[in-house]
């Protein structure tokens, strides 16, 4: 019996399935596809197409201009989603507010032809199965879909059907013979500086598709996009772009392990990519990274990438830019990609995704940073603190900052990607930090508590440099093994072991690739490991720059768990730890050491065949940073005082001008470089070997200098932080060593002058001040000797480091609005050397005890300046600015009547509408009163009509005869002009509006752009 009801159980579901696959509607709605794509759809013919779908799926479809292009053709753009909704519906409704935004563009290289074709292919394909099929219309339900077919329509009008590859601009171009896909900025190429300092925008000099697409993805939140291609058969991802333009050079992203998987989605849900035997290029699996392949400049997916919150690859998808449609090429290609265009879309959903609110208020955060740690590309939450962040399965610590607000991690959260439909739903809420309105956003109680702290970090840093060292460092536990050299696998092994034990206050990362591909790993130390604490420092000390200088790669792996094994068993690592953001580079030169490893004879340095100082290249990487070139002070008080040139540009910050220079630099510099851009290092230690010594800046010297010191501007400060490891250190101070040393510091070209190093370059172009500490004589030593310079540096690595509480720190902040302003320049009078602030407006200047005037300025406000700030031998003395706009003060002075009455009624009319709103919210209360005012409503107008009627019975009908109404002129074939777009009625939407504050992104006028 029950096999019975098996069998036609088996034969009711299979009949439903062949009915399904031989569904004549299913059949005619594919047959509808493949007849649109029996030819090319030019301007017109694409305007007409888009706006009668628009017409016809009016509830799911819209269509709009993102702009023009240079001979004034719009921009088009389907927006597909169930349902369309207005900004007011969305606002009551999380789901649609989580919605993820994709985007396709395409035919953006005029002669490339496919893409456009595909587009509107899948344009029609969605909407005509927008309810038939369940996989589609779960798609639309969950996503918001925009589909540029061209981005280029000059380029495509002036193209020629059936040519492969037309070799120029003609075509491919824009009008101008500009290649859009070389217009947006590049990361490598400065903006325009004008005469007067400043810098031009983003869209100085750009074409005007560039800007329109450029204004889009900055104003829109897309999370996934694709650009569509041709001229080979391969899914590229980004870096399109790297500094030098050398040819076969990958450029990695944060996000390379992503980008490849999505690539490689696309590549195989495609017929044909995969198999990578088209066009006459191997591509493995049908990706490449796009710099690896040929390198472009100014490419439009790393601009998404670098500029947004948008990961965006580049589909090439046939050998030919614009085949024939004749032969059913079309159709052949659009077989290729339909399943790989749906799958990638599904895509928008990997990861997580959730609302960042304030704890107290539950309103959205907007602009707030969300951090996987290890992945060091942030994004930003949106309107409503609405965010999505694309993941691959496993295990993520992810953390959230806000200005304003206390940072929240969430550890381990189990990223699956199981559910193709939605991405992990993972919702934060923030404290907000208490602010003193009366005078300060740090509390005095803050200040007080930090300052005590301060003092006694300060405390027991001096007493390592003094007698009592021996009595703290008896109080903590060192690691339970003998030092051992650890080749890189080692090393790796046991920093993840480290951030597997100690996964509350450790964070393992890499900064970037050596040249043999080995990761340049590095860990943090702090209670708070993922993420930047607003007034908490950031130290860093780097080892074994020099691969044959060992000893400092050793210390600073022992070092890691030095501190981790006594976090909350001492008081000082402890309140070290919780104060002081502490990142550790074990090796620099991972290359390096790997070949020296391998020696039976150690440390030869120059001289050695394979020179395991150099890193791979045979570069010396203390000897490969930019040059700075240097020039004595001017004043007489000073004039020998050493600075970087005015007329050379150290000072910048953008990695751009760091690296677009003359001089190669090798990965593993421009990896520090970058490293230390991004994060707000306040103080460094670069560790070497080779002589017991700590070496201050500058190690360069002025061109034609007499004098054998070259003192930087801060040479006072720079002694004593060089002093504090020399003292803390049981020999180095005596400086009785290989090479003699005055309380075993020196001023580094005193030594020897060194150009294009390190410290000197971290002391010219950023907030860092760093020291070069040799740790011995012996650049190797044996395996056996290596307990004893650790014994002999563990102290001193803690006291030096400790400095970072000495000098000034603070924060400055908008004092209108009470945001705090990064970037603003902290300059302390009489020194030549500026730090700035973070971009939670907090500050640390390392200095010299003493009596100080100190300036604040930033771009657009009014500088202010503190007099007379005591800097004590202990805790940094905090100092907090409050800036004026240039243009906004005492604005509420100038306002006249008018003015007044306009702030007044605006005031008025908010308070009205509030008030509305939460009646309207009482939805019982609402709804009977509404009922109640219809039926009054009802009656009035049923009394009115009865009354008209009898009035009707002695009015005069000779002339016109009986007639309900008048010929009206909007009747719809009189529809004046004005109110018709191609042909279709266009009904006002609300949020169309003539106030240009309001003015919304998107038009569905055909005739306006939504770019002014």
């Amino acid at each position: 019996m029950y096999i019975y009801l098996s069998l036609i159980t088996i034969l009711i579901c299979s009949s439903d399935i062949l009915c399904q696959r031989s569904s004549p509607l299913q059949v005619e709605k594919d047959t509808a596809v493949y007849d649109l794509l029996q030819n090319y759809h030019h301007y017109t013919e694409l305007d007409r197409l888009l706006n009668q779908w628009a017409a016809n799926y009016s509830k799911i479809a819209e269509v709009f201009s993102v702009g023009k292009s240079f001979t004034g053709r719009d921009l088009l753009t389907m927006h597909l989603t169930s349902p369309l909704t207005t900004d007011i519906e969305k606002e009551q409704d999380e789901n649609q507010l989580l919605k993820p935004k994709f985007k396709w563009i395409a035919n953006m290289h005029g002669d490339e032809t496919i893409g456009r074709e595909m587009m509107i292919a899948l344009i029609y394909h969605l909407l005509l199965n927008s309810q038939s099929n369940t996989r589609i219309a779960r798609l639309l339900s969950t996503t918001d879909i925009y589909i540029m077919p061209s981005m280029n329509p000059d380029g495509f009008e002036s193209s020629a059907e059936g040519v492969c590859d037309s070799r120029s601009l003609h075509g491919r171009g824009n009008t101008k013979n500009i290649d859009l896909n070389r217009d947006f900025p590049s990361p490598f190429t400065p903006l325009k500086q004008w005469k007067n300092g400043s810098t031009a925008d983003l869209f100085y000099g750009r074409q005007p598709e560039t800007i329109a697409v450029m204004k889009w993805i900055l104003k829109e939140n897309f999370v996934l996009s694709a650009n569509l291609h041709g001229g080979s058969v391969v899914a590229s991802y980004p870096y399109d772009e790297t500094a030098y333009h050398t040819a076969n050079t990958y450029g990695e992203s944060p996000d390379d392990s992503l980008f490849r998987y999505i690539a490689r989605t696309y590549a195989t849900k495609h017929l044909t990519m995969s198999k990578s035997d088209g066009c006459g290029e191997k591509f493995a699996e049908g990706i490449t990274n796009g710099a690896k392949w040929y390198d472009v400049p100014g490419g439009m997916q790393d601009f998404n990438y670098l500029h947004s919150n948008a990961f965006e690859i580049t589909l090439e998808l046939s050998c030919c830019k614009y085949p024939s449609a004749g032969d059913g090429t079309l159709k052949t290609e659009w077989d290729n990609n339909k399943e790989a265009l749906l799958a990638y879309m599904e895509m928008s959903h990997l990861g997580v995704k959730g609302f960042i609110r304030d704890a107290e208020t539950r309103t959205g955060i907007s602009g707030a940073l969300i951090q996987a740690e290890g992945i060091l590309h942030p994004i930003r939450s949106v309107k409503h603190g609405a965010y999505w962040r694309l993941l691959l399965p496993g295990l993520h610590n992810i953390t959230i900052t806000a200005a304003g607000y206390l940072p929240q991690t969430k550890f381990n959260v189990n990223v699956t990607n199981e559910n193709s439909t939605s991405a992990l739903r993972l919702d934060f809420n923030l404290q907000p930090i208490a602010h003193n309105t009366s005078s300060s956003t740090t509390t005095t109680k803050d200040v007080s508590s930090t300052n005590d702290v301060y003092n006694l970090l300060s405390n027991y840093a001096d007493k390592l440099m003094n007698n009592s060292r021996d009595d703290v460092l008896k109080a903590l536990v060192d690691p339970q093994y003998k030092p051992v050299y650890h080749n890189y696998q080692s090393m790796v092994e046991k920093l993840k072991e480290l951030n597997n034990k100690y996964p509350n206050i450790t964070s393992l990362y890499t900064i970037g690739k050596s040249n043999e591909q080995r990761d340049l790993w590095v860990m943090i130390v702090s209670d708070q490991p993922l993420t930047h604490e607003p007034g908490e420092p950031e130290v860093k000390y780097i080892g074994n720059i020099h691969g044959d200088e060992s000893v400092g790669r050793e210390c600073l792996i022992l070092f890691i768990e030095y501190l981790c094994i006594n976090y909350g068993q001492n008081e000082y690592i402890t309140h070290l730890v919780n104060n002081v953001r502490i990142h550790i580079m074990p090796t620099m030169n991972p290359d390096g050491f790997e070949y020296e490893y391998k020696q039976t004879v150690h440390a030869q340095g120059i001289h050695a065949p394979g020179q395991g100082r150099l890193n791979a290249n045979k570069i010396d990487l203390n000897r490969n940073f930019p040059k700075i070139e240097l020039e004595h002070v001017t004043n007489e008080n000073q004039n020998d005082i050493a600075i970087p040139k005015q007329n050379v540009d150290n000072g910048g910050y953008r990695l751009d001008k760091l690296t677009n220079s003359e001089q190669h630099l090798e990965p593993e510099v421009r990896a520090a470089m970058h490293w230390s851009i991004i994060y707000p290092f306040v103080l460094s230690g670069n560790l070497h070997g080779g002589a017991l010594v700590a070496n201050y800046p500058y190690d360069n010297r002025v061109v034609g200098s007499s004098t054998k010191e070259s003192k930087s501007p801060d040479d006072k400060t720079f002694q004593m932080l060089a002093k504090a490891y020399s003292h803390a250190h049981p020999k180095m101070y005596k400086g009785d060593s290989c090479i003699k040393f005055s309380d075993g510091i020196t001023n580094g070209a005193a030594w020897y002058v060194v150009d294009g190093g390190m410290q000197d370059w971290s002391y010219a172009y950023t907030s860092d001040m760093e020291v070069t500490i040799e740790l011995g004589c012996t650049k190797y030593p044996d395996e056996a000797d290596l307990k004893s310079y650790w014994d002999d540096n563990k102290g001193a690595l803690l006291a030096y480091i400790t400095q970072v509480v000495h000098g000034i720190r603070g924060f400055a902040f908008d004092s209108k609005t009470k945001i705090p302003l990064s970037g603003v320049v902290i300059h302390v009078h009489g020194n030549q050397h500026n730090v700035t602030t973070y971009r939670d407006g907090d500050f640390f200047r390392l200095i010299t005890p003493g009596v100080y005037d100190i300036t604040a300025e930033r771009i657009g406000y009014q500088s202010e300046t503190k007099q007379n700030i005591l800097v004590g031998s202990q805790s940094s003395t905090y100092v907090e600015f409050k800036l004026k706009r240039k243009d906004s003060s005492n604005d509420s002075d100038k306002q006249g009547p008018f003015s007044t009455f306009v702030d007044s009624t605006s005031t008025n009319i908010k308070t009205i509408y509030r008030q509305v709103k939460e009646f309207v919210l009482y939805r019982t209360l609402f709804l009977i009163i509404s009922g109640i005012c219809a039926l009054v409503l009802a009656i009035i107008f049923a009394m009115v009509v009865i009354y008209l009627k009898c009035c009707q019975g002695s009015t005069s009908r000779s002339h016109t005869g009986f007639q309900r109404y008048e010929p009206l002129v909007q009747d719809e074939n009189d529809l004046p002009r004005i109110e018709r777009v191609q042909g279709r009625k266009n009904h006002p939407m609300a949020s169309d509006s003539d106030d240009e504050d309001n003015e919304t992104l998107f038009s569905s006028k055909m005739n306006k752009s939504m770019i002014p």
